[in-house]
């Protein structure tokens, strides 16, 4: 192949620069740009990537050892096309991923650099930055401050990629395309609402003009009542499975603890005092923690022999697997599912069999704040989510008082 990239190809040697070779300067380079570039480096190499960002004549490029497209496999300096200027070392950044990406995919560097690509400026646009250049600095700077080793923070910055890869990555980012994506979800909904959350985020710190095109487009999103299940039916149902050795256990804990089907996994019953210990995992970007669920009842988690525990995967604060966590309720729904339909419930989610816990809790007189730090939530959520039957609870009650 050619010189594509318009330089030589040739090893530098020597250089006091951040990974210098030959040619490269830092005369019109300041100690804040070199020290940056230094820290950039740092990351690439904690991230395993195998390549470094350089200087040449006060331009950035990325040093690397790359196969070309004729199968050539050599160290190269690929420029990036951008200034040694500290305030484009997030493009740079971007741009090794981008590289990474493509190389990691096909086994070789394009023969067209995606920065050299011709594009169409449009009004509102980054300046011709593409969707999936774009990203890369959104995900630059959404983690320069926090800890990519915490799985919960990689299980958000998943669910936030996801949304971000159902745009056109080759389009250049400007706000039709993010609108137009946002128009194709259902109005007023949950991931209408995310969509327009995440996608103002990546406007924003990519530098587009109009962002609060988007506020139009957010809508009212409120969460749907949850129908309460009689629960006579749901003990008619773990009653049908407590034998099954895989799923058994872990439904009837689930049901007399009122626990979030992840957390199951971590639950350790006390039979004598009535309670149990598990990992709560809060919903957002809170941290995990020890809690202390309550046996509702006692007496059938004794009949239901909770102490022996039937489970083939556990976990505690310090090993939680969230993909395996979330495959294996998964499968533990699909298992009920066919079950709960036999016995009158057409549409069951685990969440059902913790939301009834709430409506139980209520009904027998348990305090808010005790059932409360029982399902792991704050007060204020509890009273939002189990308000209707609060208010049912207490219009029972004035009607005894008038009636007796």
């Amino acid at each position: 192949m050619a010189r594509i990239f318009g330089i030589g190809n040739k090893k530098g040697s020597g250089g006091s620069v951040p990974g210098g070779g030959k040619g490269a300067t830092n005369s019109e380079t300041d100690s804040e740009t070199l020290s940056a570039m230094s820290d950039l480096n740092k990351r690439l190499k904690t991230r395993n990537i195998k390549a470094k960002l350089v200087l040449g004549r006060n331009h950035l490029f990325i040093r690397g050892t790359y196969a070309d497209s004729d199968g050539i496999k050599k160290e190269r300096k690929i420029p990036t096309r951008l200034t040694a200027d500290i305030n484009n070392l997030v493009s740079a950044e971007a741009r090794i991923l981008t590289l990474t990406e493509y190389v990691n995919k096909n086994g070789f560097i394009p023969d067209q650099l995606m920065w050299d690509a011709p594009k169409l400026e449009i009004k509102g646009s980054s300046k011709g930055t593409t969707v999936s250049e774009a990203i890369k600095v959104f995900e630059i700077d959404y983690w320069k401050d926090k800890d990519r080793t915490k799985l919960p923070k990689q299980q958000t910055w998943k669910g936030i990629l996801g949304h971000f890869n159902k745009l056109p990555q080759d389009s250049v980012l400007n706000m039709g395309v993010l609108i137009d994506e946002i128009k194709q979800s259902e109005p007023e909904s949950d991931k209408r609402r995310k969509l327009c959350q995440y996608y103002k985020r990546l406007a924003v710190v990519n530098g587009l003009s109009n962002v609060e095109l988007i506020d139009d487009y957010v809508g009212r999103y409120k969460a749907k009542q949850r129908v309460n299940i009689d629960p006579a039916k749901l003990i008619e149902l773990v009653e049908m499975v407590r034998g099954n050795e895989k799923w058994g256990w872990l439904t009837a804990s689930a049901f007399c603890f009122g626990t979030r089907s992840g957390e199951t996994f971590s639950l350790i019953p006390d039979l004598d005092s009535g309670t149990a210990t598990s990992v709560c995992i809060p919903k957002g970007k809170k941290s995990m923690y020890i809690k202390y669920p309550i046996a509702l009842t006692k007496e059938l988690a004794i009949k239901w022999e909770l102490d022996n525990i039937q489970r083939e995967y556990t976990f505690d604060l310090n090993d939680y697997d969230p993909t395996r966590t979330k495959y294996l309720g998964n499968q533990w729904l699909r298992y009920l599912k066919p079950r709960a339909k036999e016995l009158g419930i057409p549409f069951l989610e685990l969440t059902d069999i913790r939301h009834n816990w709430g409506i139980r809790s209520i009904h027998a007189g348990i305090d808010p704040r005790v059932a409360s730090k029982s399902l792991g939530h704050s007060i204020n959520t509890h009273y939002e989510i189990y308000n209707s039957t609060y208010e049912q609870i207490d219009s029972i009650n004035a009607s005894r008082k008038l009636n007796n």
